[in-house]
């Protein structure tokens, strides 16, 4: 026989942090999905290449919001290693433009100990970053092509 409070009870353990269906919660469970379900779309870059949802988040939204906090406006759940998992050493929210940078399909080089993406490097030289990459495809020095100054022919 149910009672009053038994669904009362219930309603009040599915509702313990109160942030069902915020950013935040929607960071969490998208982070799970990508990790754990083969059916998702991006499971092969996530879970179908090892990556891993610590046990702590696994399986307590509460323990991800309190090493986490609430999502900042604008921002995203970034890993600092792309081939680490999920969990509170490896993870912080970034900006979308900051999560671009940090994924496999960029190239990154490094000039005098400083890794950055072409597209970073670019931007700091005022370069286009197409000129980098094809000057490293013809086999330029990282260093020669992103500081060589362009040398058009005169008309």
């Amino acid at each position: 026989m149910r009672t009053a409070n038994a669904g009362s009870f219930t309603s009040a353990r599915l509702t313990k942090h109160g942030m069902h269906a915020t950013p935040t919660w929607a960071a969490w469970k998208d982070m799970k999905r990508r990790c754990l379900k083969p059916e998702a779309p991006n499971y092969h870059r996530y879970g179908g290449r090892g990556i891993s949802v610590c046990d702590s988040w696994k399986d307590s939204f509460q323990n991800f919001l309190n090493d986490m906090g609430v999502r900042p406006d604008g921002m995203t759940l970034e890993r600092l290693n792309n081939n680490g998992d999920y969990n509170p050493t490896n993870c912080a929210w970034a900006p979308r433009s900051v999560q671009a940078s940090n994924t496999r399909r960029n190239r990154r080089i490094t000039i005098d100990g400083i890794s950055k993406t072409i597209s970073e490097w670019a931007r700091e030289v005022g370069m286009n970053r197409s000129a980098i990459r094809h000057r490293l495809e013809a086999g330029w020095t990282d260093r020669d092509a992103v500081f060589t100054k362009s040398r058009r022919p005169c008309r």
